[in-house]
């Protein structure tokens, strides 16, 4: 797959679940060797511990884009991972550098236009039990659920916006002066979200 190739201030990337057979990770890899950019956000559920366990799949497309990633690193260019509830075994590490990548549970970002959002992967906002639950039963209800939250706790702290993963439900929502991202995912939806150099931000597809 070819993309023309573009220069954005920032690209965020979640929910890739590397070591799954479901994994798109290949469109991942191939988006970011095709594009010029100053940081990479990796917004949780990069690498799926709980797949990893169960020897579930690895590849070497997923070597590959880890090497990627050192790569990018080596250039000079930011790479902050948030982790996910797929890859909460990475938390004991928050706070660290790795290969010019830095481990976080949570970043603010301000755009080029002056707006700050806070970036993390959304887990955060609803308990283990429910997410069990509602993800079996009433999958709209259980996003937007963590949607509503996601906004309210970044009204709360006075923010413009928050970035997330998570629910593998690409979007953008505004509400309340606070706009709601969602990145998508690269196992159905293969998208993420770009900022422009103007400042812009939207979701891309990623095939």
């Amino acid at each position: 797959m070819k993309h023309h190739r573009k220069q954005y201030r920032a690209i965020f990337l979640s929910d890739i679940h590397i070591g799954t057979e479901r994994s798109r990770v290949q469109y991942a890899l191939d988006f970011l060797k095709n594009q010029e950019f100053e940081h990479l956000y990796l917004v949780g559920d990069i690498i799926d511990g709980i797949a990893i366990k169960r020897k579930e799949s690895w590849n070497n497309k997923a070597n590959d884009f880890l090497k990627e990633l050192l790569n990018i690193a080596a250039s000079g260019i930011k790479i902050t991972y948030l982790t996910g509830n797929h890859d909460s075994f990475l938390e004991d590490f928050c706070g660290n550098s790795f290969g010019g990548i830095t481990l976080t549970d949570e970043v603010l970002h301000t755009t080029k236009d002056n707006k700050t959002y806070s970036v993390l992967h959304g887990h955060q906002f609803h308990s283990k039990l429910l997410h069990l639950i509602l993800l079996c039963k009433k999958v709209n209800r259980f996003r937007l659920g963590i949607e509503n939250k996601a906004i309210a706790y970044a009204e709360k702290k006075g923010l413009d916006g928050i970035i997330c993963g998570h629910t593998h439900d690409p979007k953008i929502r505004k509400q309340n002066n606070v706009t709601y991202i969602n990145t998508g995912d690269c196992v159905e939806n293969l998208t993420c979200l770009v900022e422009n150099q103007d400042g812009k931000l939207e979701l891309v597809k990623l095939d």
